[in-house]
């Protein structure tokens, strides 16, 4: 091996070589370490991402589980609303009989008490023609002793009055015949309103029996398959006030109710029909205090429900027997 110390050096870029040397390890060094930090930094990304990606997965099956919970729970709401619906529909109907029995019921109540008061008046008038009779048989008894004292002591002045005493005499036996003859008539009476007033208990009786028998009736004729779901409600309510029929429409949609007469709700009624078909609920109000009879209320809500409503169209509605008032 040569030595070249003691010799110039000849070759060219000698010192640049040298630096090069010097240089180039440092560099890749420093890359090495760019390159490092550049991996780790991906590392972490893509850690975070797989994170990120997780979270957002179960993110998206937690929002389905809501959406699925939110459904059924519209759901178990519209169900409510069904049910709702069917029982203020029966409170209302029932409500409505009980009002307008409570009616007949009050109606009965006041013409038996006045069947009671003419009784009473009726007894106060055969006492006081008893107490006539018995002055009148005092006062005869009278006038048969004086007619026996004359007969005694003045015959003379008997033969006198004879004809004028008799006379008196068949005057009062006349008055107390026709006395006890109106007596007797008073006592038919007597027996016939309390005869009318055992009939009128009867009838009451009958009447309350009549009531628990149509509200048998009625609970067995509710159909439980008739529903306001899905449908197109109209609602309709009828009264009187001031011995005028009021009605009151609203339309499905309707925030209020608009006035109306028979012919214009029938009319309306008619177009809904032919437009909505099956969909047409029609839920018929009788107020508390309406004004009408039982039956009055009876027959219009059977007309209208029979022709309009979805459910009644091509059925009979029951009616139960009672009573015009």
């Amino acid at each position: 091996m040569h030595n070249f110390e003691n010799f110039i050096d000849l070759r060219q870029n000698h010192r640049r070589q040298m630096s090069d040397i010097s240089i180039w390890p440092s560099f890749t060094d420093i890359m090495t370490v760019i390159l490092m930090i550049f991996m780790l930094t991906m590392v972490v990304v893509i850690i975070k991402n797989a994170d990120l990606a997780r979270e957002l997965v179960l993110s998206q099956d937690e929002e389905r589980q809501l959406e699925s919970m939110l459904a059924e729970t519209r759901g178990e709401r519209d169900n409510l609303k069904v049910v709702i619906t069917n029982l203020e529909e029966k409170l209302r109907a029932q409500q409505m009989e009980i009002i307008l029995l409570g009616d007949e019921n009050k109606v009965v109540q006041s013409t038996l008490e006045a069947k009671v008061a003419l009784i009473t008046a009726l007894q106060k008038n055969a006492a006081a023609i008893e107490a006539e009779a018995e002055e009148l048989k005092r006062r005869l008894a009278a006038t048969e002793s004086e007619k026996q004292a004359l007969a005694t002591g003045y015959e003379e002045r008997l033969k006198a009055i004879s004809a004028e005493t008799e006379r008196q005499i068949e005057e009062f036996n006349r008055k107390f015949a026709a006395l006890m003859e109106r007596l007797g008539e008073k006592e038919d009476l007597i027996v016939a309103l309390g005869a009318e007033k055992t009939d009128l208990e009867l009838s009451l009786a009958r009447q309350r029996k009549a009531y628990l028998v149509l509200e048998d009736k009625y609970q067995r004729l509710i159909r439980p398959a008739r529903s306001a779901l899905g449908k197109e409600v109209v609602t309709v309510q009828y009264s009187r006030q001031d011995g005028r029929v009021r009605i009151l429409f609203s339309g499905p949609g309707d925030q209020g109710y608009e006035p109306v007469t028979r012919a214009e709700l029938e009319t309306r009624l008619d177009r809904l029909r032919d437009r909505l078909q099956e969909k047409l609920y029609v839920k018929i109000i009788i107020p508390e205090a309406s004004g009408l009879s039982y039956n009055e209320a009876w027959n219009f809500t059977r007309d209208i429900l029979s022709r309009y409503d979805y459910y009644y169209s091509e059925k009979d509605v029951p009616r139960p027997d009672a009573p015009d008032r």
